[in-house]
């Protein structure tokens, strides 16, 4: 019989940022990457723990760099990062970004695919949460992430009109397996009827609404239940228990 062609594949290189990490033998790591352009890659970076690795440092979840990648049947080999922009410092810093970083590290995990878009919408929100003063609450930050990455894959909730029929609203009633804002005659057993201006935020934070939505979020309770009813959305369409973004 003849042999397979064995034409080895080309290596690239594509800016991305480490979702996750798994130790593999003494020295090696399996990481988790969302490229720019060719969506999630694992692939093992080889004594990236030894102590006198200087690629390891370059390799900060919370960093933007620029990686050498050589395709392989399973996982890809690492065999390259520079630093393009980071925002480890001030993130690692404080345990309410860092927790924060964490939930948009694991909910671009479970978004990323092929779309680039989520790539750029990962690196806006972390540089946000990286600021000295951002202008939402951390939450709500990593919210407007969230919103973003649903309309992508198409699972954004209804904040206004009914889900079910269309009509007009706004509407009081919310239910995630109804697709978000349900009116009296859809509404199904088991909707919840959340503070109006916890919807409003959503809607807000969904539209590019920042300055507005700054003043509604300044309601410590708002600002919860804006959170608190996304994540019922996200853990419904996703069926994940999403723990990071849960816990903040």
């Amino acid at each position: 019989m003849p042999r397979r062609s064995s034409t080895p594949r080309p290596t690239y290189r594509d800016e991305a940022f480490v979702l996750r990490t798994y130790r593999l033998g003494e020295a090696d790591l399996i990481l988790v990457l969302l490229t720019r352009d060719h969506g999630q890659v694992r692939g093992v970076a080889k004594a990236i723990r030894k102590s006198k690795s200087r690629f390891g440092a370059k390799l900060d979840r919370f960093t933007r760099v620029n990686v050498q990648i050589y395709p392989g049947r399973g996982l890809a080999n690492i065999t390259d990062a520079d630093a393009v922009e980071s925002y480890a410092s001030p993130i690692v810093a404080d345990p309410d970004r860092y927790f924060a970083g964490c939930a948009a590290l694991e909910v671009a995990q479970l978004f990323g695919g092929e779309d680039s878009s989520v790539f750029s919408l990962l690196d806006a929100t972390l540089r946000d949460l990286a600021i000295h003063e951002p202008s939402l609450p951390l939450v709500n930050i990593v919210d407007r992430f969230v919103l973003h990455c649903l309309e992508i894959a198409g699972w954004a909730p209804s904040l206004v009109n009914c889900a079910q029929c269309g009509k007009t609203g706004p509407h009081r009633a919310f239910h995630p397996m109804a697709g978000g804002a349900v009116c009296v005659n859809c509404r199904p057993p088991g909707a919840i009827t959340p503070p109006a201006q916890a919807v409003r935020l959503l809607w807000l934070l969904a539209n590019g609404r920042e300055e507005t939505a700054a003043l509604v979020a300044a309601d410590q309770s708002i600002s919860s239940s804006a959170h608190d009813l996304l994540l019922q959305h996200v853990r419904y369409h996703l069926e994940s228990g999403c723990p990071a973004y849960a816990a903040l």
